[in-house]
């Protein structure tokens, strides 16, 4: 019996998680319980008013799965409610932008929330008999009930000005009386080593781990919640909750220089890191060097042509045709692969940043080999909370193009284009890496950089994605850097064409590496998140 790891930025998470595979639970059961203790832990950022998705691998099987959990636009969302309000987009934080900030922050923010269903299938389907569901939720109900001290990640988010958006989670968390009740203290976020109590979040938990999801969408919690967005403009109804499902399906496959790569189906984005890996695999990395400036520059215009992609070609498959095998097809990445090396013209319609901050990310690698990986957000919040469930909703309606007539414009029942990418890498049939992160597009490009630190560079998990990265999906060729980021060779950068501008919000990866020759199991907790890492020897 081989080792397991537990890598999110939730530290409490991860122990949680680990101590289930150290008491006989598979991937599945110990996802399930450090999921919800980041519910609890990270509350701003994740919920079971949230959304998510995961994509896992069963060793002994050999089956791979998609589970899609997204959140869906509400029956009451009709293609121009917004319309008339769109102001543009602007920042890298921040999305469409709505006169009066409807679609971000207050009841029309809020999308139908998939997380506890979508959890409660992963358990049902694949977590062992081992844990009753009610014990998988029993860490996360404790630190409900009797608190936990805040610890610096969740801070730097609702505290301090200028990092990972805080300004506008700061804004969300005070946005209703019931939201500010419950996470500031005397008016003020709570600080480092106090102590957050959530005892209506408790008491909600206790109600899911007795009755199941099901109430969730269907019985006394769903009530509540329809009877609380019919009287404050919500645009989902009761009959919406009962009607939601998930997506169960096979991933997005790939390869990269003998790796399997699985990924998520869209409207996430798993097909784009596909086909950044497939552009990047014909080119000799190595010779390149390390973080040069050609390898930089080469990566970067990679990054904007997938980027050109997500505008031309992502949305709902339910709405709209995706070309999946198209994207991932070596055919295409040898296109594109010929117009940087030609120095062709690559401006063509380009994607704006549409990600949230307020996302988290858990991987997850058991002792038999199993591996799951998810990722799961509230947008950054919508700050309403229902009186007396104690749970913050998403605001994802936030990610949906307010101007009808576009790929990624609203409807009733449809998912708007995320970033989600939780990944799995295979070799051999087993498991070598699980990874993914929270930041919206900026997911993309961190993973795929970690991933050629390790298989191209050979760097450990850690040194992989603690190291400096950049982002581009910018036509105009501009580069967004760490502030880090060597002052010489920004210069470099800029003497090839490009324009650098440093900024702070970039991705928090969680990952597991284990070498396919060794079996030596690393974690790469990224010091940009929080650190959660916990093995089970």
């Amino acid at each position: 019996m081989g080792t397991g790891m537990v890598v999110c930025a939730e530290p409490l998470a991860a122990e949680v998680g680990a101590d289930m595979i150290r008491r006989g639970g598979n991937a599945v059961d110990a996802a399930v319980a450090a999921a919800f203790v980041q519910c609890v832990t990270n509350p701003a950022m994740c919920g079971v008013g949230g959304k998510g998705v995961m994509t896992a691998y069963f060793a002994q099987s050999g089956e791979m799965t998609n589970l899609r959990f997204w959140g869906k636009a509400g029956s009451r969302a009709q293609p121009d409610i917004f319309a008339n309000d769109f102001l543009g987009q602007e920042g890298a934080v921040t999305n469409y932008l709505v006169n009066g900030d409807r679609n971000t922050v207050g009841y029309e923010s809020i999308m139908l929330p998939g997380f506890l269903l979508g959890i409660w299938e992963a358990w049902r389907r694949w977590g062992t008999s081992r844990f009753a569901w009610g014990d998988l939720l029993e860490p996360a109900i404790r630190l409900a009930r009797d608190g936990f001290q805040i610890y610096p990640y969740l801070y730097r988010f609702w505290g301090p000005e200028g990092i990972f958006g805080s300004a506008r989670v700061r804004r969300m968390i005070a946005a209703t009386p019931a939201a500010a009740a419950i996470y500031l203290r005397h008016g003020q976020p709570y600080r480092v080593d106090e102590w957050l109590v959530q005892t209506d979040y408790a008491h909600t938990l206790e109600r899911i781990a007795l009755k199941g999801a099901e109430d969730f969408y269907q019985g006394e919690i769903a009530q509540a919640i329809a009877a609380d967005m019919s009287a404050n403009g919500g645009l989902f109804t009761r009959d919406d909750l009962q009607k939601y499902q998930v997506l169960i399906g096979e991933p997005v496959t790939g390869s990269y220089r003998g790796y399997r790569v699985l990924s998520d189906r869209p409207p996430g984005c798993g097909a784009l890191l596909v086909e950044l890996l497939n552009i990047v695999e014909g080119w000799d990395i190595k010779s390149l060097g390390w973080n040069t400036p050609e390898y930089l520059d080469r990566i970067a215009r990679a990054m904007q042509l997938v980027f050109a992609d997500r505008a031309k070609y992502m949305a709902d498959p339910q709405f709209m045709d995706v070309p999946v095998e198209h994207l991932v097809s070596r055919a295409h990445a040898a296109d594109l692969r010929h117009k940087i090396e030609t120095g062709e013209d690559l401006r063509e319609p380009s994607w704006r940043s549409v990600g949230a901050s307020g996302t988290t990310h858990l991987s997850v690698l058991d002792r038999e080999g199993n591996a799951v990986s998810i990722t799961h957000t509230l947008g950054y919040a919508s700050g309403v909370v229902t009186p007396g469930l104690g749970f913050l909703y998403n605001n994802d309606m936030m990610a949906f193009d307010p101007v009808p007539g576009h790929r990624n414009s609203m409807a009733p029942g449809k998912t708007p284009v995320n970033g989600g990418a939780p990944t799995i890498l295979l070799k051999d049939g087993q498991v070598a890496m699980v990874i993914g992160s929270p930041a919206g597009a900026r997911k993309l490009t961190a993973m795929l950089q970690a991933i050629i630190n390790v298989v191209d560079f050979g760097m450990s998990m850690r040194e992989a994605v603690s190291v400096e990265r950049i982002h581009s999906e910018d036509q105009k060729r501009l580069i967004l850097v760490e502030p880090s980021f060597p002052t010489e060779l920004a210069e470099r950068l800029e003497a090839l064409g490009n324009t650098v501008r440093r900024e702070r919000y970039t991705a928090r990866l969680s990952a597991i590496w284990r070498h396919p020759q060794t079996g030596e199991l690393q974690g790469g907790a990224d010091p940009r998140g929080g650190g959660g890492l916990a093995q089970v020897d």
